[in-house]
C-alpha cells in the first residue's frame, strides 16, 4: 500500500486503538497435529514471488519441533504437507475469485472458517469434540463450492447432502485428477455428519487431529483441480520428501 495511504491509516488506528498492536490477519488459519496437540498453522498475505518456509508457518516453539524431528520424523513430514494444503486452499480460493455475491465464494468463505474452527478448537485441551462438525463442514463445502464454480446450479448442489463420498465422486467426473483414489479414500472416513450432531463420535484426540489435518487436505484437493495452485503436487514431485501417501 502506498505511504501516503499507509502512514495516516496506522497514524488514525493508533489513535483510536492505542492498547492494539497493529499486524497483517493470515489470510487463513488452520492447524498442524504433533502428537496429541494441534497448533495453529498460518497462511500468510504475500506479493509477488516469495519463498514458503512451511514449518516456520507453524506456531511451535523451534525446540520442541527439533525433539519432534528428532524422534518421530513422519509428522514433520506430514505437517509440511498439510501446510502446503493451507496454502494451496487459501491462495486457490483467492485466486478463484472469492466473492461473496456468489453462491461459490459462499461456500468457500464458510469452508475457511470452519477449517479456522476445527484447528481453534482443537487446540484447546478441553471442550474440542465439536470440532469434528467443523472439519465435516470444511470438506462438504470446499467441495461444493468448486462444482459451483464449474457451473452446477444451487439446486443440484443441495441434492448431495452430507454424503461426502458421493459428493467427491461428482468432484471426479467434473474435474478428474491423479488423486481421485486418494480423495474417495479420505472422503470415505469421515464420521456421519448428521448423526455426530446426536451421538457420541468415539474419536480420540489424535483421531480428531487427523480429522481436522484431512479435511484441509479435501478441501485444497478439489481446489487443486480447478485452479493454478498446486503446492502440494510440488512438494510430492520434488523427491526429497516422502510420499505423501497415508501423510494425510
Amino acid at each position: 500500500m502506498a505511504p501516503e495511504i499507509w502512514t495516516p491509516l496506522n497514524a488514525a488506528y493508533d489513535q483510536l486503538y492505542p492498547s492494539s498492536k497493529r499486524y497483517m490477519p493470515p489470510m487463513l488459519l488452520g492447524g498442524v497435529g504433533f502428537r496429541d496437540r494441534m497448533y495453529a498453522a498460518r497462511v500468510n498475505v504475500g506479493f509477488g514471488q516469495f519463498k514458503i518456509v512451511f514449518l516456520e508457518c507453524i506456531d511451535i516453539p523451534k525446540h520442541e519441533l527439533e525433539v519432534i524431528w528428532r524422534h518421530r520424523p513422519a509428522e514433520v513430514f506430514r505437517a509440511t504437507y498439510a501446510v502446503a494444503d493451507l496454502w494451496d486452499f487459501a491462495y486457490g480460493t483467492e485466486g478463484l475469485g472469492r466473492d461473496l455475491s456468489s453462491f461459490h465464494g459462499q461456500l468457500w468463505n464458510n469452508a475457511r472458517s470452519a477449517i479456522t474452527s476445527a484447528a481453534q478448537d482443537l487446540s484447546r485441551d478441553h471442550a474440542f469434540d465439536l470440532s469434528v462438525q467443523s472439519s465435516c463442514i470444511a470438506a462438504e463445502l470446499a467441495m461444493k463450492g468448486v462444482l459451483a464454480y464449474r457451473g452446477w446450479p444451487e439446486s443440484e448442489i443441495r441434492k448431495l447432502n452430507h454424503d461426502l463420498p458421493k459428493i467427491a465422486e461428482a468432484i471426479i467426473k467434473e474435474a478428474p485428477s491423479s488423486t481421485d483414489v486418494r480423495l474417495m479414500q479420505a472422503c470415505g472416513v469421515f464420521p456421519g455428519y448428521a448423526n455426530s450432531r446426536y451421538k457420541q463420535h468415539g474419536l480420540s484426540k489424535i483421531q480428531l487431529i487427523e480429522l481436522a489435518m484431512r479435511a484441509q487436505y479435501v478441501a485444497a484437493d478439489v481446489l487443486r483441480r480447478v485452479s493454478q495452485r498446486n503446492i502440494g503436487g510440488d512438494l510430492e514431485n520434488r523427491g526429497d520428501l516422502p510420499p505423501r501417501g497415508d501423510l494425510i
